[in-house]
């Protein structure tokens, strides 16, 4: 996700846009928040007990927070809450949850702003 995220908001080269064939076909613009819902909310819910998920998650949104763009940086904000506070109420060790809330913090506390 973290490759397929950072790929698509890369800016294209003029010289590499593909020629437009069908010029009367719309798309509806995709939606960071929606994108960030449809690939992190299941792994959010479903791992949310697991350590070693919930860590990996949370390094995901640190890095792509750090990817550059505003709307991405708030959409890795509010999925690193929520996915904690998901970890949070299923893990019972507390020193998991320490972990996963240490690798949380880092980005709740870095310069990046939305």
């Amino acid at each position: 996700m973290i490759r397929l995220f950072t790929l698509w908001q890369s800016p294209l080269e003029n010289d590499k846009l593909p020629e437009t064939i069908y010029d009367r076909v719309v798309v509806p613009e995709l939606v960071i928040e929606d994108l960030f819902d449809d690939a992190f909310t299941a792994i959010a819910r479903d791992g949310a007990a697991m350590v070693e998920v919930s860590i990996r998650l949370q390094k995901a949104f640190c890095t792509l927070a750090e990817a550059g763009d505003p709307a991405m940086t708030a959409a890795a904000r509010k999925h690193s809450r929520m996915a904690l506070a998901r970890s949070e109420r299923a893990m019972l060790l507390s020193d998991d949850i320490d972990a996963v809330r240490r690798v949380a913090n880092r980005l709740a506390d870095s310069s990046v702003t939305a």
